[in-house]
């Protein structure tokens, strides 16, 4: 079990990986993959965040707060709290659930991704780093959320050379696009990134909301204000529906039941969409790149599991004249599969899994009259004596002890083969070339390292040193 959990810090969800087993595990909560960036400070100063910070949101909605992974450096008083102590109690809460599915081992390290607009001095790093110490972790590093995406990808695919990218991140609130090179897939180059878009998953809810209130105030029904927030999770429902039904209905705080078609959803988000792709356009200007220069498209985010959003890029490449890149949401690869909901949180903690050992190299066998005789670690010894290792007693040209083979592993764990001629009064011959004999000293060899295909000749006996085993 690894002792790293990668946590992907969202707007408006977090995710985070640990190491099982030398795989990435999503970490969850009872069914749920992910963990609301939410927070109820209560008036005596007691955070709760997360699930159970949405579980008491109805309770208490003047102490509810969402949307503040831009503002954590922001000094602001929430009953006596800062952006700082929220933070981290939602990395508190993470590590206690990762801790849990790593067979609760202790999780002490942090890898946080962050958007790719922080820089090394950025003050939210700061705060972020400050909380994570304070949550318990014993070491923290950042990585990129754009760079974490696409060695996931890389890590998938198991191609070093995928060319030029744009990470697609539309999550819940923000849209934060970036330009990589990963023809290294295990050092991408960001080569521009763009920030700023609110674009996401809520803005998606809130137009679908502002849609049914105005029906129904046209039609005098209002919607209940007060109850705003299940009129909010009917929305976020019926978009979720739309992702795989033409059409959605729930039923509304007014007693009605409203129906929304997939048409007149994409109408209501259209706007919000496009300015993610004018987004992407500037920042191709930017680094001085077109839309031919890209290879492909990862969508990283669960917004992006809305159908509408892979027709309007795949028309605004066509619009370019680049109909050939690659949109990608999920692909198999030789490694897994890529997954566009935890790309982010994959790939971070894909950094801090070390590579499985290379397969022990086998010894090396020696091959008499097409039979496979198998060396081992040590001293190997060959003659027509019983007491040999191999006993080749019908070849009565062969010394009763003629040579040996000894097998030693260096530090690399390579195997080496050092033979010994051991006869008296016969050579022992290396290719048809070269005797190895105890009786010419000091002009002949007594011993030789053994390199894979020699030939061994002993009496009338040919041996082949293989190191290649076919058993």
């Amino acid at each position: 079990m690894g002792n790293w959990v990668s946590i992907d810090f969202g707007t408006c969800n977090t995710t985070a990986a640990i190491e099982i087993d030398g795989k990435p595990h999503i970490i969850s909560n009872g069914y749920m993959k992910f963990f609301p960036t939410v927070a109820i400070v209560s008036s005596t100063g007691l955070i709760q965040v997360c699930q159970e910070a949405e579980a008491l949101r109805k309770e208490m909605p003047d102490c509810y707060y969402q949307e503040f992974k831009l503002n954590i450096a922001e000094s602001t008083d929430i009953n006596g709290k800062h952006y700082i102590d929220i933070v981290r109690e939602i990395l508190s809460y993470i590590k206690g659930y990762a801790t849990i599915e790593n067979n609760n081992e202790e999780i002490n390290s942090a890898l946080l991704t962050v958007p790719s607009i922080y820089t090394d001095n950025d003050e939210r790093k700061d705060i972020m780093q400050q909380a994570a110490y304070s949550a318990g972790f014993s070491k923290v590093e950042f990585l990129s959320e754009p760079e974490a995406a696409a060695l996931h990808y890389s890590q998938i695919v198991g191609k070093k050379n995928t060319g030029i990218s744009i990470i697609y991140d539309l999550g819940g609130g923000t849209f934060d696009p970036c330009l990589l090179d990963m023809s290294d897939s295990k050092k991408p180059q960001i080569l521009g990134q763009e920030s700023g878009v609110k674009c996401g998953g809520q803005y998606f809810d809130q137009a679908i909301y502002k849609h049914f209130k105005k029906t129904c105030s046209d039609q005098g029904n209002p919607l209940n204000q007060e109850k705003k927030i299940d009129d909010y999770l009917a929305c976020k429902r019926i978009k979720e529906s739309l992702s795989v039904r033409e059409t959605a209905s729930m039923n509304f705080s007014n007693g009605q039941t409203m129906s929304l078609d997939r048409g007149t959803f994409e109408s209501l988000i259209k706007e919000k969409i496009l300015l993610t792709l004018d987004s992407c356009d500037a920042l191709l200007r930017n680094a001085n790149k077109s839309w031919n220069d890209v290879r492909q498209i990862l969508l990283v985010g669960g917004s992006t599991s809305i159908p509408y959003i892979s027709n309007l890029i795949q028309k605004h490449l066509v619009s370019h004249n680049a109909p050939s890149v690659k949109i990608i949401r999920n692909t198999n690869g030789e490694n897994g599969v890529y997954d566009h909901c935890f790309a982010t949180s994959l790939g971070g903690i894909s950094t801090k899994i070390a590579p499985p050992p290379p397969p022990q190299e086998p010894i090396a066998q020696i091959v008499v009259n097409g039979t496979r005789l198998q060396l081992k670690e040590g001293l190997n010894t060959f003659g027509r004596s019983s007491d040999m290792d191999f006993v080749f007693a019908n070849d009565l040209n062969m010394s009763r002890k003629h040579f040996t083979i000894l097998v030693t592993k260096d530090a690399v764990s390579h195997w080496n083969y050092v033979i010994t001629t051991c006869s008296e009064t016969k050579a022992t011959v290396l290719n048809n070339l070269e005797a190895l004999d105890l009786n010419s000293f000091p002009i002949a060899r007594k011993s030789a390292e053994l390199q894979d295909g020699w030939t061994i000749t002993a009496g009338k006996t040919t041996f082949l040193f293989s190191k290649v085993n076919n058993k």
